[in-house]
This record gives structure tokens, sequence and C-alpha cells, in this order.
């Protein structure tokens, strides 16, 4: 069986092969979703087909990466609030699962007041992609949303990733800054920021850790 450690190594290489093919060539991806593919596919290379396999407490074979897994956490998207008891699930872009726990929990409930019961996403992923007219406020309201389905406690996430590509912004204004005190109050997060700005390309950390070779944006 593939160790925990194993696949936050996997992933995180995986990550560092995304940012240097978006830094070498920006316009490699056309949409966001370009993005999650490249890193799905990336992860998933790093291991053979029967590595990925697994099988849940109620019978179900499956892998352990997956696109699109909900939390279980109930939220207020438009409020970026949490803790409801009736309400709208998220989804995290890329999602692992705990590899030790698969065979302990199910692959989806029947009732909706059991979500703790459904696999543990140990690692999950966030993604956005930043550009042309979209305007300020709208870019920190995902960016606040996805950090906090990253943080809420609820949805056990051991190891959270969260990358910001921002290609010529044209109201990018203070957004780094902005996003850098936001990305404060979940320090055990991994915060990327990636930057195509006319004719440079710079990656760091919003938050004061490091993470492989990226640096802090703000000293």
């Amino acid at each position: 069986m593939v160790s925990k450690e194993q696949l936050v190594q996997i992933t995180e290489v995986s990550i560092d092969e995304l940012i240097t093919t978006f830094k070498a060539t920006p316009f490699f991806f056309y949409t966001e979703n370009d993005l999650h593919t490249y890193l799905y596919s990336g992860i998933f290379s790093k291991l053979h087909f029967g590595e990925w396999q697994c099988k849940t407490k109620d019978g179900k074979s499956s892998i352990l990466l997956h696109k699109e897994y909900p939390t279980k956490e109930r939220y207020s998207a438009k409020a970026l609030k949490k803790g409801f008891s009736k309400g709208a699930r998220g989804h995290f872009d890329l999602s692992i699962w705990n590899p030790e726990e698969t065979s302990n929990r199910l692959f989806r409930v029947v009732s909706s007041t059991d979500f703790q019961e459904e696999q543990h996403t140990f690692i999950a992923i966030e993604l956005d992609m930043i550009e042309r007219n979209e305007m300020m406020e709208q870019a920190m309201h995902h960016f606040k949303w996805d950090l906090l389905k990253l943080r809420s406690r609820k949805n056990e996430v051991e190891h959270g990733y969260q990358l910001v590509f921002v290609r010529d912004w044209i109201n990018r204004g203070n957004f780094a800054e902005r996003a850098r005190n936001e990305a404060r109050k979940a320090q055990d997060t991994t915060v990327l920021y990636i930057e195509k700005e006319k004719g440079i390309v710079r990656a760091g950390t919003l938050t004061s850790r490091l993470f492989l070779n990226y640096e802090p944006i703000f000293k």
C-alpha cells in the first residue's frame, strides 16, 4: 500500500512541475480547468494504477485520487460562512484519500447527517486562474472561499494547498497583499502565488512557510 508520506511527496513534486510549466509557458493553459487536468495527470502518473486502487467500507472499488470530492462541512458560499445544518457542501478541485482509512469509511453516505463516515480527505488542492478583466472583489471572494474549505477542521484536511495563478490581470492592484493577509489565518495551508505580469513570472508563498524552493513573496 502506498504510504501517506509518498502521497505528500508526489503531490508536492507535481505542484512544482505545474508551476515550472506555467513559468516557462504561461499560455500553455487556456482555462483554470487545464491547470486541474495537468496536475491530476502529473500526480496520477507517478504511481502504478494498482497503487492508486482501494476498496471502501461499503464494498466499492475506487482510487485514492479524485476531482471535485465534497467537503464534510456545509457552507453559505455567498456569505463565506460555515457550520450550517442545511445548505450546500463545497468541493475540492483535487483530493487524495487517506490510504490507511479507505476500508473503514464509505464511498458515499445515504443520510445527509453522516458525512464524517465518508472518506478522509487527507490531501486537498484548490486552484485559481485570475486574468483579463475579472474584478478584484470577485477574485478575493474566490480566494477566501477556497481558503475557508481548506482550513475548516470538519473537513479533516491534513495537507492543504491553494495555488493562485495570475496572468496579465488588469485589476490586480494590491491583490497579493490582501491575499497574504487572508492566508495568515491558515498557517497550516500552503498558499502559492504565481503571477505573470508582462514578461516577468514570479512564484512564491503567501505564508511564512517555505515550500520546496519557493520563498515568501513578502519578507
